[in-house]
């Protein structure tokens, strides 16, 4: 039965988090950094009514070559404001600049992920950026010799040493690729789960979430273990704290354990291997496939 949404009045402020002994350890640092700008119903608000700081505001306004409102800015897709707002910084930009576009942005700090070793659980990375890092350090293209040595390295210095080989010229489209590649962090899909009330909480950090959200999918610092559980807002929209059965059955079917006392979804790669993307974005179609059908007006 579908559930109509005007009936919910009260703002959930903060996600409460799970206590299942499943989930071993905390979120980290980064998220408790987060976590507690929305322990404050005020700071939760304030920070809703902005969505943009007034630097990257002033930027898309120079873009767009006209005065729109904050609203008409608010409303464009994310992946268009950080290309205008890439644009800002000249023709060239450097890797501290993408970073800082992606945290002014979406509100995820790179530079965290990477001082923290979060993210991808990886072996090696994809072969183009094998390629751009060995030439990077003068070797031969297709030899292995510097593999060794790159996978070393921070995800920041791959991703600056990647940029430095391209003279600093690379797209907002190429540089979300290269992100996605080296940090495991879909930029271009984060941006189009906006509205979808589906919160997302990956590598200490919330990727997306809103007061209205009614799912929360969240995976380990690296990408090894998902879950999926309610949040407060489906609870006093539905007065239920249980997970809907429909979910529960297509998500056991793609191979999640269902820990029925504590409501939670639970995945863990059998290979201790990062969650491969085909097979989140399989997750989050199901998710929202749920949403779209039993919760949407």
């Amino acid at each position: 039965m579908k559930i109509p949404f005007n009936t919910m009045t009260k703002k959930v402020v903060l996600f409460s988090m799970i206590t299942s002994a499943v989930l071993t350890g905390g979120a980290g640092n980064a998220f408790a950094a987060d976590a507690s700008a929305y322990s404050n119903p005020q700071a939760y608000e304030a920070q809703q009514e902005a969505k943009y700081s007034k630097k990257v505001m002033a930027a898309l306004e120079e873009s767009l070559a006209i005065t729109p409102s904050a609203i008409s800015i608010e409303q464009m897709p994310k992946v268009d404001v950080m290309d205008r707002y890439l644009a800002s910084f000249g023709t060239k930009v450097k890797g501290n600049e993408v970073r800082l576009a992606v945290k002014e942005i979406f509100g995820i700090d790179l530079d965290i992920v990477s001082k923290n070793d979060y993210g991808s659980k990886l072996a090696i990375y994809s072969e183009p950026v094998m390629v751009s890092l060995r030439a990077s350090f003068n070797a031969d293209p297709s030899s292995t010799e510097q593999d060794a040595r790159i996978m070393g390295l921070t995800k920041n210095a791959v991703m600056d040493r990647y940029i430095k080989e391209y003279d600093y010229t690379l797209s907002g489209a190429e540089n979300r690729n290269l992100i996605n590649q080296i940090f495991g962090v879909n930029l271009n899909g984060i941006s189009g789960l906006e509205r979808a009330q589906l919160a997302i909480s990956s590598k200490g950090q919330w990727i997306v979430k809103s007061d209205t959200d009614l799912f929360i999918l969240e995976s380990s610092l690296d990408d090894v273990d998902v879950s999926v559980y309610v949040t407060p807002y489906f609870e006093q929209l539905t007065g239920s704290s249980e997970l809907p059965k429909s979910l529960v059955e297509k998500l056991t079917g793609m191979g999640f354990t269902y820990i029925e006392e504590s409501q939670v979804l639970y995945y863990k790669d059998p290979n201790g291997q990062s969650v491969p993307d085909a097979f989140k974005g399989k997750v989050l179609g199901t998710i929202l496939g749920v949403i779209n059908n039993e919760y949407k007006n």
